[in-house]
């Protein structure tokens, strides 16, 4: 199995995501502008440790988790296929960017695959390059797109199933039909198995979410810049809503005079 071997640092062919949180420095800036930096710390503080440490790689996964504040880098070298590794960091992601979320911290990033070394102390090569020129350029709004050859290998990975539908990776991203990336459906992660009470929990879990979109389209509604962010998030909301529940349940999900998202799965 390949690792990075500080003793012989060489890149290896790798998935590797980056990801930060939008408007962090803003938000440090505002707190203590209102005498709250402190809660602010502590609010951070707790949320990112514990989301950090549900990102460290197990050990079956041998990769190396480098992080900075609000920035988040993981590696994992491929081997095999790579369906584990880029599977890995889609469920971990998802998990990590809905716990960020529903304490009132969007995150944007995105996911490459190339040549990559990390340690401990050092971070390099092309696919970290690539992920960052992603995050930063092209994500724009609170999501985590996925590079180029990473879809390649997403769609290689579908075709080894006699069903599309049946492929994880099926439930595990959606396509933004506006400029046609794919980014992980971190919502997903709500659903469990889509038994009867998961259904319940994902419900409830919902409506923390809606009502935390809701406050930031409140507080940015004169900042178009900073409001379309939140936007793009409300619209993910509804068509996810739309998707999983039935009218019922999606009336009282909706995010109101939002316009409808142009999303689909990606299979």
């Amino acid at each position: 199995m390949l690792i990075y071997d500080k003793n012989n640092p060489e890149t290896i062919n790798s998935a590797v995501c980056f990801v930060d949180i939008l408007g962090f420095s803003h938000l440090v800036q505002e707190s203590f502008n209102a005498g709250t930096g402190n809660d602010l710390l502590k609010r951070l503080h707790k949320t990112l440790t514990d989301g950090i440490n549900s990102l460290r790689p197990r050990e079956e996964y041998v990769g190396v988790l480098k992080t900075f504040t609000d920035n988040i880098v993981i590696g994992h070298p491929i081997y095999e296929d790579g369906e584990s590794q880029l599977g890995g960091i889609f469920l971990d992601f998802a998990a990590y960017q809905l716990s960020l979320t529903l304490e009132g911290f969007f995150v944007r990033g995105a996911v490459s695959v190339g040549e990559y070394y990390a340690d401990d102390e050092f971070a390099f090569g092309p696919a970290l390059l690539e992920a960052h020129h992603l995050e930063s350029e092209e994500a724009i709004t609170p999501r985590i797109i996925l590079s180029n050859e990473t879809r390649k290998m997403v769609h290689e990975h579908i075709d080894y199933y006699a069903e599309p539908k049946w492929a994880p990776q099926s439930r595990d991203l959606l396509k933004d039909n506006v400029d046609g990336n794919y980014f992980i459906n971190y919502l997903e992660t709500v659903m469990g198995e889509r038994e009867p009470h998961d259904f319940q929990f994902a419900f409830t879990i919902l409506q923390k979410h809606k009502a935390i979109i809701e406050e930031n389209l409140a507080r940015f509604q004169d900042n178009p810049r900073v409001f379309s962010k939140y936007e793009w998030a409300a619209q993910y909301h509804n068509f996810f809503s739309d998707l999983n529940f039935s009218n019922t349940y999606t009336s009282q999900l909706q995010i109101l005079n939002v316009p409808n998202g142009n999303f689909s799965l990606i299979v």
